[in-house]
């Protein structure tokens, strides 16, 4: 058994106790990371407020790709009034979306059903994905589907109060 051979004594050089505390190798120390935090946060707000502003113009834009992406992925035996029908319930869509009358838990479906027909990649769509497509459009702006599209929006929930017959109650005897 060899033993290793004898090393000389090894000198540490320590340095002098500081009543501050260590020395930091950094300069302007934690003031200068609360300042650059504070721009951050500022940075961050004025980003939060802008998008606020721009998102009803960045959603029509997102959706315009999105339209874009689902006539590329169209079956070959779509008729052009269908195609037509799908554009328009597009732009309905996005209309609902920045006048603030759209339907939120449709608009959620709607994303679930592009992120399953699209997320797939280059994939044909099929008839019924694209009448199910146009359906789910129509429920986020509120169209109905058909030939009553062109009506106004208040036609299609029925009755509405004015239409309900005025009585005077009766006395309580």
């Amino acid at each position: 058994m060899r033993t290793p051979p004898e090393q000389g004594s090894v000198e540490i050089s320590r340095e002098p106790f500081s009543p501050e505390g260590p020395q930091s190798k950094w300069y302007g120390g934690p003031r200068w990371g609360l300042l650059g935090c504070g721009a951050l946060i500022l940075l961050l707000g004025i980003g939060s407020v802008v998008f606020l502003l721009k998102a009803k113009d960045l959603f029509g834009w997102m959706m315009g790709e999105l339209e874009t992406q689902v006539m590329e992925s169209l079956p070959a035996n779509i008729t052009e009034p269908e195609v037509q029908e799908l554009s328009a319930a597009f732009d309905a869509a996005v209309e609902a979306v920045q006048e603030d009358r759209a339907n939120v838990v449709a608009l959620q479906d709607l994303q679930k059903m592009l992120r399953e027909a699209l997320g797939n990649g280059p994939n044909r769509l099929s008839r019924e994905e694209v009448q199910n497509l146009i359906g789910a459009l129509d429920r986020v702006s509120g169209r109905a589907a058909g030939d009553d599209a062109d009506r106004p929006e208040s036609e299609h929930v029925g009755a509405s109060q004015t239409d309900l017959p005025l009585s005077a109650p009766e006395p309580i005897q």
